[in-house]
């Protein structure tokens, strides 16, 4: 599925009463947003964050395409706590893109497995070259997520025109929720769990763990 076959979708769709359905970049901005909500909803693409510990060093920044933090683990493929407030040795995630890790050990890794944000789409209309290589992106969802991407733009583009309750924005933003939930409750897009020994990269001994939580 290109950038072309989602606008054609929305010029004689969602978008067909606005006149924002002839203006690529607007919709390539439309786009971008529908991906960020449906990557922050499903799991779509996983990443992966090493993190090496630093004594008496309790901040530690994230990556910044990461949306949801999935799991944590040290190198033994232990999994950690994660905002747990019942365990002393939980990892706290203290902002977007901040965790706070209780008595880090130097020499220990962290692995951090997230729901990675998609890549944004950018539409180029400087000449007729990058006017058909943006046509021709990808977009990154899998065909059964169509639906709810269309729906999503429909909602966020009426609602820049029409912010009343009743209009047809929220009818699209009604329909996006039950394209989502209809994906969910058919099961249509795997949950992936990373596996229990992510990270195994060399042996280490117990006193080299970043810490023992009596918890796990």
């Amino acid at each position: 599925m290109t950038l072309n076959d989602v606008i054609s979708q929305l010029r004689y769709g969602e978008l067909r009463s606005l006149a924002v359905k002839d203006d690529n970049i607007a919709i390539a901005s439309y786009v971008n947003l529908a991906l960020i909500a449906l990557y922050g909803r499903f799991t779509l693409k996983m990443g992966e964050q090493l993190i090496p510990m630093e004594n008496n060093i309790v901040d530690y920044t994230l990556n910044s395409d990461l949306l949801i933090i999935d799991s944590i683990y040290d190198e033994n493929g232990n999994e950690f706590h994660l905002d747990d407030e019942t365990s002393l040795f939980s990892i706290l995630q203290s902002s977007y893109n901040t965790i706070q890790v209780p008595n880090p050990v130097t020499g220990s890794t962290l692995s951090i497995i997230y729901n990675q944000a998609p890549d944004t789409i950018i539409y180029d209309d400087t000449d007729a070259g990058t006017i058909a290589a943006s046509l021709a992106l990808t977009i990154p969802i899998p065909p059964q997520l169509l639906e709810a991407l269309l729906h999503y733009i429909g909602y966020r583009a009426h609602g820049s025109v029409n912010g009343d309750i009743k209009a047809e924005n929220n009818t699209h933003y009604m329909r996006y929720e039950a394209a989502c939930k209809r994906i969910d409750d058919l099961g249509l897009i795997r949950r992936v769990v990373p596996p229990a020994y992510v990270n195994q990269q060399e042996s280490i001994t117990e006193t080299d763990t970043l810490y023992q939580d009596p918890d796990l």
